[in-house]
């Protein structure tokens, strides 16, 4: 009978563990602060387009998954507006982008993470 609840309680263990790592979201990025609005064509694409609050740029890194620069560059139209700002990261201030086409980068020091998301329309409508 022992042996039984130590092995459980090891499968349980190994579980968890499996399940905190894939966990992403909230847990990897704290902190996260809008600071400014750039467009390289202020016509066609305003702060209108890009989440302009700091909880829906934080609910953006939630939803997003990571993905490498080519599926980004591959898959995804490069707006020409992006919203940016800092965030927390395993400690660290990290600096970030989140663009009217639902991508978004943060980089930490020489480290540059991709992210993409394909359920937040509803981040990027005005208030």
């Amino acid at each position: 009978m022992e042996m039984k609840a130590k092995a459980r309680a090891i499968a349980l263990a190994v579980g968890a563990m499996l399940v905190a790592s894939c966990a992403t979201g909230d847990a990897a990025f704290s902190n996260v602060y809008v600071a400014d609005f750039h467009s390289d064509e202020p016509a066609r694409c305003r702060t209108s387009d890009v989440p302009q609050s700091h909880g829906k740029a934080r609910e953006f890194f939630s939803r997003a998954r990571q993905v490498d620069y080519k599926t980004l560059h591959d898959n995804y139209e490069l707006a020409p507006c992006y919203v940016e700002g800092t965030l927390s990261r395993q400690g660290k201030s990290c600096d970030w982008q989140i663009r009217a086409g639902a991508t978004g980068s943060v980089q930490c020091g020489e480290q540059k993470l991709y992210f993409a998301c394909d359920s937040c329309e509803d981040l990027f409508k005005a208030n």
